[in-house]
Order: structure tokens, then sequence, then C-alpha cells
């Protein structure tokens, strides 16, 4: 799934470059959440929309799992940290925040593998 290779890289610059390239971290943190996001729509049946809006695909899934609540706070915060810095050159992400951004999409991650075991199935 690509939605892992993006998290694969997030975590790799995370442990080893220096400086950390904060910004470029919570862009794949972003990718990956939304391609998950994206991949529980096609699983719930529903055709995505073409939105970076994590807080808009959660909803659109939430109305066929009110469980996608739970994760509702950390699309609004990946939304925030990931989408703006592409357009804004002068917003910066600090370290803290970038390592708040990796968790809350390892925990998208997670609760979607509780949630759609399928989308993790290898062939």
């Amino acid at each position: 799934m690509l939605a892992d290779r993006d998290m694969a890289v997030a975590d790799h610059l995370a442990t080893t470059m220096y400086p950390t390239p904060t910004e470029i971290i919570a862009f794949h943190c972003h990718q990956a959440a939304e391609k998950y996001l994206k991949g529980a729509l096609v699983a719930l049946g529903e055709e995505p929309p073409y939105i970076h809006d994590l807080d808009r695909l959660r909803l659109q899934a939430e109305k066929h799992r009110p469980s996608f609540n739970a994760i509702a706070s950390f699309c609004t915060v990946i939304t925030h940290f990931a989408v703006q810095p592409r357009y804004d050159e002068g917003l910066s992400i600090s370290e803290s925040d970038m390592r708040t951004v990796l968790h809350h999409a390892k925990a998208i991650r997670d609760f979607l593998q509780n949630e759609i075991p399928e989308l993790f199935l290898t062939i």
C-alpha cells in the first residue's frame, strides 16, 4: 500500500536526517493519512473525492461508520500542519509539531487497521 510507503519515508527522515526536514515529514504524514482514508472510503463503497482535507474525508467515512469520529482530532491536526506548508513558504513546522503529526498519522493507520483490516491485506 502506498500509504505505508509514505509512513516509512516519514519515519526514515525523522530518525536519520539532520537537520530534520519537518515540513517534508509532515507532508508525507498527510499523504499517508489521506491515502489511508481514501482507501477506507473505497472499502466502504464510496468514490473518494479529489480533495486533501482529512476532516472532509473522515466525515464522509463517518456516514457509514460513526466510529470514525474517534480520529477527528488527528485529522484536523494533520490537515492544519500538512496542507498549508505546501503553499505558504513562510510557515515552518517545529520538531515538536512534526512529532505530533507523525504520531497522529500512525494513530489513523492503527485505527484503520482495526476498523477495516482488509485494507491492509497483501496478496
